[in-house]
Order: structure tokens, then C-alpha cells, then sequence
């Protein structure tokens, strides 16, 4: 993972340009089988370079993601709601 900046900063980490680039595959094998609403989710990060990870809980408030997984039930993944990622953490 680097910054567009050419640094490398950790997720979630503040960096001159507050923009991270993260590698994911885009192609999802349908069909999907829903698992239900995600109503929120807990995740562990640093917010700073050299700071000690914390434990942080993020409920989702407007339109709900939901949480789907694949066919064979290997993979989750999370579509739709509406949230957006920060140097701060999760918002919305």
C-alpha cells in the first residue's frame, strides 16, 4: 500500500496528500447470496506512524451496507450504504 504522495503510510494514517492507495480485485463471481444488514463493524488501526493499534467500533447510521458472500460461501464481501473512508476512520 503506498500514497499517492509516493510515501508509505499506514491505513488510516494522516499524509500530506490524505489519499491511500489499496489493491483489491474488482471482479465478483455472482450470483451473491446476502447474509444480512451491516449494522456495524469493528476494526483495529493506527492513526498515526508509530502509534500503538487501537481497537475502534464503527456503527453505520444511514442506508445500511449489506454483507453478501459468494456461492461457495469462501468470500464476504460489503456493497452498498452510505459511508466513506477518512484519516479518521469510517464516517457516515
Amino acid at each position: 500500500m503506498a500514497c499517492a504522495c509516493g510515501s508509505q503510510p499506514r491505513f488510516g494514517s494522516p499524509c500530506a496528500c490524505q489519499r491511500t492507495r489499496m489493491r483489491f480485485t474488482r471482479i465478483v463471481r455472482l450470483p451473491l447470496k446476502p447474509v444480512g444488514e451491516l449494522r456495524g463493524v469493528i476494526y483495529r488501526a493506527s492513526r498515526a506512524p508509530g502509534e500503538a493499534p487501537k481497537n475502534y467500533v464503527h456503527f453505520f447510521q444511514r442506508r445500511l451496507p449489506m454483507l453478501v458472500t459468494n456461492s461457495t460461501g469462501t468470500r464476504l464481501y460489503i456493497i452498498g450504504g452510505q459511508y466513506r473512508m477518512t484519516p479518521r476512520g469510517i464516517e457516515g
